[in-house]
């Protein structure tokens, strides 16, 4: 326990930045702090959100007392401010990926990691003692959900997108890179349609985040890409296509057609400026309802 940190927490009180100390009913040792949670960095109006910084002190750490009483503070931070709480709508926390430890807490009090991941967040100590700038991962309860399931599966919007065109190297790469800036997984038709009659669209049913399909799909496939979409619980019509083409085979070559068409010359050079173009049309409108386990 850091006795000066604890002190100039409690003379920064405010009507949004409050500290929480925990005492044990029944004190053992030198002291009957359980621990301290923070409830900083409020946002009022539109966002009516905090962030929750907590330390557990020895000899109460890992005994649950920590947990009910984080628990209470949350059932501050969300009850009205009339009713003398904090009015707030979302509460988030930032953990580092090894503190399995504080991460399952809040695992089991119903947060969700939204897939947020900060890279070098905080100025912290880390096992060895010394200091750096630690990743962080973050963890969020909101009051609808108040108070939640324990262990409950954050809900995700899917993207998912067709790049379509000519077998090429560099029409690959390109999914690659797309799949890249739009954190989700890149499936190779022609890879995995060899391996077992409809694995690709089994692949792509059970991935939550979605996914880049990427593949020679020329029109006699529009049955078969429309079917495997459906499967998927996707709306073929609302799945943009991200179509490659050079100007020789435009004669030869179409897109699909089924949904939204982002055109792209393979002609000419792919910047990341234009990886960045294409990810966007996709997110505007390739998104789609949360994945259903």
């Amino acid at each position: 326990m850091d006795p000066e940190d604890l002190g100039r927490a409690l003379a920064a009180q405010s009507r949004d930045r409050r500290t929480f100390l925990i005492h044990s009913l029944n004190p053992e040792g030198s002291h009957d702090i359980v621990g301290k949670i923070n409830v900083t960095d409020v946002v009022r109006g539109r966002f009516e959100s905090a962030a929750v910084g907590y330390d557990a002190y020895d000899p109460y750490a890992g005994r649950g007392l920590f947990a009910e009483g984080l628990r209470l503070v949350l059932n501050l931070a969300f009850a009205p401010q009339a009713a003398g709480g904090m009015g707030l709508h979302r509460v988030a926390a930032s953990v580092q990926p090894g503190n399995v430890r504080s991460a399952g807490l809040l695992r089991s009090l119903g947060f969700q990691w939204e897939g947020g991941f900060s890279p070098r967040m905080l100025w912290l100590p880390g096992a060895d003692g010394s200091h750096g700038w630690r990743d962080h991962l973050s963890y969020v309860v909101r009051a609808e959900d108040w108070p939640a399931d324990p262990y409950v599966a954050a809900s995700t919007r899917r993207v998912v997108t067709l790049v379509n065109g000519m077998a090429s190297s560099s029409k690959t790469a390109l999914a690659r890179q797309l799949a890249a800036e739009l954190k989700v997984p890149l499936f190779l038709d022609d890879v995995i349609r060899g391996s077992q009659p409809g694995a690709l669209w089994g692949l792509l049913q059970d991935s939550p985040p979605g996914g880049v399909v990427a593949g020679w799909f020329p029109p006699q496939d529009i049955q078969r890409v429309a079917d495997g979409l459906d499967r998927c619980g996707l709306a073929p019509g609302a799945t943009p296509e991200v179509w490659c083409y050079s100007a020789g085979e435009q004669s030869l070559t179409r897109p699909l057609g089924l949904g939204p068409t982002v055109a792209v010359d393979m002609g000419q050079d792919i910047g990341a400026a234009d990886i960045v173009r294409i990810a966007l049309q996709v997110q505007a409108t390739g998104t789609f309802p949360a994945f259903e386990t």
